[in-house]
């Protein structure tokens, strides 16, 4: 009678030792392969993230400063008329309208060139670091043109007549004392407004007082009596500098007599050179240097800005003692572990070089 062959176990055997030891050895490799990607991954992907806020930064800043420097200065077509300002401490750094533009060179020991004026004290609150200032007389941001008057004025002392504004319809006028420029082919005048009103477009220019954020009216009397069409242009000052914060440094901007604000976090440094008509006739820049060596402002064509930018948080093992060139000076890192950048731009003052 035939039987079942009886299976045979004689090679069903295991792993030996030296396999598994092979197995776990291959096994490993594969894993440090996968951590060391991994890990490699996370931290470009972190530096990444870092120099893509220090480049959101730098770029924000500067966009910031040069539209503020191409609009320097406007005069309308009042070039080269006479000018009036009625305001009251018109010689006060955020009233001088006269002046389009001014720097301050940071000279070491808390020293700048030339000397600080008092109400740059007075307008940092925060204190100004280690680095230049730059100061601007502006159209405000939403002016939008402006707006144009729709009668010539009876008298150098009367009302000024814009087009009414209708109701839900936003004025570039926003608020008495408000200072306004108006300018026309012969002359302009810069004034705080004592009175406005939106549904007949009626500008009044009284003689009023200083507050603590705005300076008053010595006159009421603008030396001219502007014509039909003549444009009326909400103006500011504005002041950039890098101050501090709670231990950290970053872009200061602080308009007219209000409180300053931090514009951009991280910047360290800021400095600054003017180019410089020498011909005083091409509008063409010829030289650029610092704010302590510019003798007439007026002659300021157009505007050097470099700014060092570190991330917000240290990150990583490698310590930054690096040297950055900021236009005519440098600067050495403290050997933190800041990732850091320099942005440079040049900007024109457009209302010089037209």
């Amino acid at each position: 009678m035939n039987t079942a062959p009886t299976p045979s176990f004689q090679h069903a055997q295991g792993f030996t030792v030296v396999e598994l030891m092979v197995s776990m050895a291959i096994s490993l490799l594969l894993l440090v392969g996968v951590v060391s990607i991994f890990s490699s991954s996370k931290t470009t992907y972190e530096t990444v993230e870092r120099l893509s806020r220090v480049q959101e930064n730098g770029r924000f800043a500067l966009d910031a400063i040069t539209r503020d420097i191409r609009s320097a200065g406007y005069v309308g077509c009042s070039r080269p008329s006479g000018f009036e300002n009625t305001l009251r401490s018109q010689t006060q750094l955020q009233w001088n309208f006269a002046q389009a533009i001014i720097g301050y060179d940071y000279q070491g020991s808390s020293e700048w060139s030339p000397t600080r004026d008092t109400a740059m004290t007075n307008m940092v609150t925060t204190g100004l670091s280690a680095s230049d200032a730059l100061v601007l007389r502006v159209p405000t941001h939403d002016s939008r043109g402006g707006l144009r008057l729709v009668e010539k004025m009876a008298s150098s002392t009367a009302a000024l007549e814009v087009a009414p504004i209708t109701s839900g319809t936003t004025s570039p006028i926003k608020q008495n004392q408000q200072i306004l420029m108006v300018a026309d082919c012969q002359a302009r005048a810069v004034f705080e407004v004592t009175s406005y009103t939106q549904a007949t477009g009626e500008i009044q220019h009284a003689v009023s007082s200083a507050t603590t954020t705005t300076p008053g009216n010595a006159t009421d009397d603008l030396q001219h009596a502007f014509g039909v069409n003549a444009v009326v242009v909400p103006m500011q000052t504005v002041a950039y500098y890098v101050g501090s914060s709670d231990g950290r440094t970053g872009l200061w901007r602080v308009v007219g007599g209000g409180t300053p604000q931090e514009l951009i976090e991280g910047v360290e440094r800021m400095e600054v050179t003017f180019g410089i008509d020498t011909s005083g006739s091409d509008r063409v820049a010829d030289v650029y240097v610092g704010a302590d060596a510019v003798t007439n402002w007026d002659n300021v064509i157009s505007v050097n800005v470099a700014l060092l930018v570190r991330a917000p948080e240290e990150y990583g093992t490698q310590r930054d003692t690096r040297t950055y060139t900021l236009l005519n000076n440098t600067y050495v890192a403290p050997g933190d572990r800041f990732l850091r950048q320099v942005f440079v731009t040049t900007a024109t003052l457009r209302n010089r070089a037209l």
